[in-house]
């Protein structure tokens, strides 16, 4: 199992400690930096890479003789093939290798004791949410490649936890509605993991933060495993630096609070679905506004645009790419006209020095982008928000005016060299509490608004107002922060 070249020589290694590796004996050397592990036995030699491990189990107890052995848990992907699971047996590893992949306690607390068995009638508190139509269809193979035998490897039977299959664009909401917001309501500490894109997360908070809680309620805890086309929360929290998918923050992560924001809109204004063609009202009944709630972006103009036109069964066959391609029909119309200039008025709420909130009119009524988001990266390379940290509850406002498409497509461009964009006179960026804008549109087309993903399209002189949510926290995700694992160009 051949995964990588052999690590540089550097100061950083603590040495060579001699072990076993699948019960042969091995000299073992760990490279801190590079994130190396070398394996050299007598006539073979491996290497493991940090982004490729899961996590390490240290000190589990091996039958009557309660000898102390370790796992990594690896995970490696084949040219052309699925993704494989590797339980790999070992004793002695490097401490430096175990410190910086051992699973967290909180992890830990997952696997049932070992009084729990088959049939206990304990009703578990982790679950799986396995998205089939996210992204390119990955989900399903994920969990059967890799999920399940890992959780089988940690100690976390089939039995203890329960998996959910999605059957409909409804069907985690009305999970989540069900099973989980009960749960919480009666203080009953859950924790989620998904196998899908935002989309998942964004129908949890939208239950979660439009349902009456408890005051016993307990934020459940998610995991996610990208399984999306942008995966922009995934992207902006660290989860897509290693080569698991997410799956090593879940091993190895804290939970930590999730930032959202929430859209009001004008009454009239309707969720767009299928496509398109079918529509419902964003507000209940008999209510003057409605509500959406998100944790990634806001937006109106292009970027709304382009999501909901790319948002078919035929551009999502191109996973990501499916933004650019809209973008390019957008912005140099196949009919030969000119782009859009977006028309509406737009307030920005701020803070004053002595935190008092003021309001800012902006003079233009023309525009061609604006997006308040509370992450960096919608895309693994596209940097929105490049002053963006990782959970930090700041809205960032990113706006430029109707300009040129050779412009747009310039800034655009910029963006996907680590957010250099924000850099243009072209481009405002700021932070913000909120905005609203008032549309000054004829055709509906040109008054949707994304709201992580889910399209809603203003009604006639309508508006939106999105806030930062400074109270409202109902929901925490699993995510290792402080992990040294980054990005590296892999050698093979």
């Amino acid at each position: 199992m051949r995964m990588s070249a052999s690590p540089k020589e550097d100061c950083g290694n603590e040495g060579t400690v001699q072990g076993t590796v699948r019960g042969k004996d091995a000299s073992l050397t760990y490279d801190p930096v590079e994130g190396i592990l070398s394996i050299e036995g007598h006539s073979w030699d491996e290497t493991v890479l940090d982004r490729r491990v899961i996590g390490v189990i240290d000190g589990r107890k091996d039958g009557e003789f309660r000898t102390k052995s370790q796992q990594i848990l690896l995970l490696s992907k084949p040219p052309g093939a699925h993704y494989k699971f590797e339980d790999v047996e070992a004793t002695n590893l490097p401490q430096s290798f175990v410190d910086a992949n051992v699973i967290s306690s909180r992890f830990e607390q997952l696997v049932p004791s070992r009084s729990t068995s088959k049939g206990s009638g304990s009703v578990p508190s982790l679950y799986v949410v396995i998205s089939i139509g996210s992204g390119t269809g990955e989900a399903q193979g994920f969990y059967d490649n890799v999920v399940e035998p890992a959780f089988t490897a940690s100690g976390i039977q089939r039995f203890s936890y329960h998996v959910h299959t999605t059957d409909s664009n409804k069907s985690i909401a009305q999970f989540i509605s069900a099973v989980i917001l009960p749960r919480a309501n009666e203080g009953v500490s859950q924790t989620i993991l998904f196998l899908s894109g935002d989309g998942g997360i964004v129908d949890t908070i939208n239950v979660l933060l439009s349902s009456a809680r408890s005051g016993q309620y307990v934020k459940p805890a998610i995991g996610l495993l990208t399984m999306g086309t942008g995966n922009a929360l995934a992207n902006s929290t660290g989860l897509n630096r290693d080569l698991t998918r997410g799956l090593r923050h879940f091993y190895r992560g804290k939970a930590h609070p999730l930032p959202t924001l929430t859209a009001e809109f004008s009454p009239g204004s309707e969720i767009l679905l299928d496509e398109g063609r079918k529509a419902e009202p964003v507000a209940p009944p008999a209510a003057d506004a409605g509500e959406i709630y998100g944790a990634v972006v806001c937006s109106w103009a292009l970027h709304a645009s382009l999501v909901a036109d790319s948002d078919t069964a035929e551009y999502r066959k191109f996973g990501s790419q499916r933004f650019q391609m809209a973008a390019k029909e957008l912005l140099s119309p196949s009919d030969g006209s000119a782009p859009h200039v977006y028309r509406g008025q737009i307030t920005l709420f701020k803070l004053d020095k002595n935190g008092h909130e003021i309001r800012q009119m902006l003079d233009a009524q023309n525009y061609g982008y604006i997006l308040a988001t509370l992450v960096s990266n919608l895309e693994e390379k596209l940097t929105i928000s490049p002053h963006s940290k990782p959970l930090d509850g700041q809205l960032r406002l990113v706006r430029f005016g109707a300009i040129s498409s050779e412009e747009v497509m310039k800034i655009l461009g910029l963006a996907f060299q680590g957010g250099a964009h924000v850099d243009g006179e072209a481009v405002g960026y700021e932070n913000v509490e909120g905005l609203r804008i008032d549309f000054d549109e004829a055709d509906g087309r040109w008054r949707r608004v994304c709201v992580d993903g889910r399209i809603v399209r203003v009604g006639e002189s309508g508006w939106v107002e999105v806030r930062k949510n400074t109270r409202m926290n109902v929901l925490d995700i699993v995510a290792d922060l402080g992990s040294h694992v980054t990005y590296r160009q892999e050698i093979t």
